[in-house]
């Protein structure tokens, strides 16, 4: 009788281990599955695959992470032939690591974005930020992080746009073009001691003046549309918004006689100027300025020509600005007929083709394995244009914005040792940003031995890559930072401060989201700040510590 409960039971265990087994099936794709090809064996791939393989009939595959050498394959099912013997099959390749049937996924339940998107009414039409077919550079799910304007130490990030054709009063700009406040206007005086005179606005090196043209024939508004890229303002209830709602574009021509490398250069050499003055002095003085965006160049030009041109780029970037060029306008391959500036060698240019709404390269985009990095959106993009209207922008003008502005966007990341870095290492900084936007590209088979990283521009991956490098650094989990705390915060009168092990503080600042300081006190023995006549909004409240050496930062929000 035991013998016969033993075997009854066992012949239960396995029929409801089989009745389990079937339940978690999960539902997937006939004829698909899905492969890991070992890093360790670079030159392997599919073709190396379809031969090693010839009991799989392979008829198409998907590269699905670069990183990962992730690929989807479809193969030709039979009778015998089915996802379970493909699986097998590449199982016994040594040169594969994983694979697995291509399983469906459901959405669980009812649609509700935790993205954020900004109350402008014409953000439909953006295309390029957010979209149910995902060809989009994911700024929705970027700005839940953050939606740019300031470091997290304080610092007012700036992004130069060296164009033509700017309405400097367009309402969704809305003060996001970048002011010399340092200038007096018109006094014929270098206030600043820059080394350009008069210049509040930015710099016209054609007229050697800040008196930048509006809507310059034959180029138009062009300018106008490529800082809208970078830095409309966002959530403003006006219009459509930028990748950046914060950031300031710092504006500069390279029209002069014809348009000419000399304007460029000078062009370039202004936003120089003013980092290399910020370095000089601590921020106090000049622009922290991280990037430029250069949507023009010369056809078939070989960077040998224009050692001036290209060198300019290291030595912006041995400042802390990384520098993003858009290559031509037509389907060709930059590595054989050249290109200026995408072709110049520099480590700190960032080379850009273009992208549709479909997630393909333009047709009429440059391309290189060697020296195009990525593409981006483009092609029939949203974005502001003259006489204070809207419209849709194209070409690779139209992309290599978005990466100068995806830029800025990761320099307001909200990691303390990140801003930290950016000041006292400006040139690694940059170079660990370009490596952010590249290794965080979405995958792109269009792009894919087309460009360097095979992808195109996801500005959200890239903040997430930094985030995981530099979260856990912050200085907010520094000694100081644990020993000290404001409250409460929403606030409306008045913030208290709160200190514990015997700390105390030197100086508190509080700056605007725009990085203007409004209020800064010494201490003075007090354990509570009036911040009554602050207009309500959210500000950044930087406390310095006694000794000088350690930061703590925290946002505010004045109700």
């Amino acid at each position: 009788m035991i013998k016969i409960t033993k075997l009854l039971s066992l012949f239960l265990f396995a029929i409801s281990a089989n009745l389990l087994a079937q339940k978690q099936e999960a539902e997937f794709v006939q004829g698909e599955v899905l492969i890991s090809i070992d890093d360790s064996f670079d030159k392997y791939n599919i073709k190396n695959l379809i031969n090693d393989t010839p009991s799989v009939t392979i008829i198409d595959s998907k590269k699905l992470s670069k990183t990962l050498n992730i690929y989807q394959i479809k193969f030709e099912s039979t009778d015998t032939v089915d996802e379970q013997f493909v699986i097998n099959e590449f199982l016994r390749n040594k040169h594969i690591k994983y694979a697995q049937k291509n399983h469906i996924v459901k959405h669980r339940g009812y649609f509700n974005s935790t993205s954020t998107l900004p109350n402008d009414p014409l953000i439909g039409s953006q295309w390029q930020y957010y979209q149910t077919s995902d060809a989009d550079i994911d700024a929705d799910l970027a700005w839940d992080i953050t939606t740019g304007g300031t470091t997290a130490n304080g610092h007012t990030i700036v992004a130069e746009s060296v164009d033509v054709g700017y309405q400097l009063d367009h309402p969704d700009m809305d003060g996001n073009y970048w002011v010399n406040e340092a200038e007096i206007p018109d006094n014929g005086v270098d206030d600043d001691g820059n080394g350009f005179i008069d210049d509040v606005n930015g710099w016209y090196p054609s007229s050697d003046s800040d008196d930048l043209p509006n809507d310059l024939p034959p180029y138009g508004p062009h300018g106008t549309a490529v800082a809208g890229i970078m830095g409309a303002k966002g959530n403003n209830g006006t219009g459509v918004s930028g990748v950046n709602w914060n950031a300031k574009i710092m504006a500069t021509s390279y029209i002069g006689a014809g348009g000419t490398e000399a304007n460029a250069v000078e062009a370039y050499d202004y936003a120089l100027q003013n980092r290399l003055k910020f370095n000089q002095t601590n921020g106090a003085e000049g622009a922290f300025v991280v990037v430029t965006n250069s949507s023009f160049g010369v056809d078939n030009g070989n960077p040998d020509n224009f050692p001036l041109w290209c060198n300019m780029f290291d030595s912006l970037g041995n400042a802390g600005i990384l520098s993003c060029g858009a290559t031509i306008n037509a389907n060709e391959d930059v590595d054989v007929i050249g290109d200026v500036p995408t072709a110049c060698p520099s480590d700190y240019l960032i080379s850009v083709t273009n992208t549709d709404s479909q997630d393909n390269k333009f047709q009429q985009a440059g391309y290189g394995a060697q020296t195009i990095d990525l593409g981006a959106p483009g092609q029939n993009t949203y974005t502001i244009t003259s006489s204070s209207g809207y419209g849709s922008f194209g070409g690779t003008s139209g992309a290599t914005p978005h990466v100068a502005g995806s830029v800025a966007l990761l320099y307001s990341a909200p990691y303390e040792a990140f801003a930290e870095m950016a000041i006292n290492d400006p040139s690694g900084t940059a170079l660990k940003v370009k490596q952010y936007i590249l290794d965080g590209v979405d995958p792109n088979p269009s792009l894919d031995g087309k460009t360097v990283s095979g992808g195109r521009l996801n500005v959200f991956n890239s903040l997430q890559l930094l985030k995981a490098e530099f979260e856990e650094m912050s200085v907010e989990e520094n000694a100081f930072s644990s020993a000290i705390s404001i409250y409460p915060n929403p606030a409306n009168t008045t913030l208290n401060i709160k200190m514990k092990n015997g700390v105390n503080w030197e100086k508190i600042s509080i700056y605007s989201i725009e990085g203007k300081l409004v209020k800064k006190l010494s201490n003075e023995g007090q354990s509570s700040i009036d911040i009554s006549k602050l207009q309500t909004g959210t500000y950044l409240v930087q406390i310095l510590s006694e000794d000088g050496q350690k930061v703590h930062n925290e946002r505010l929000v004045k109700q």
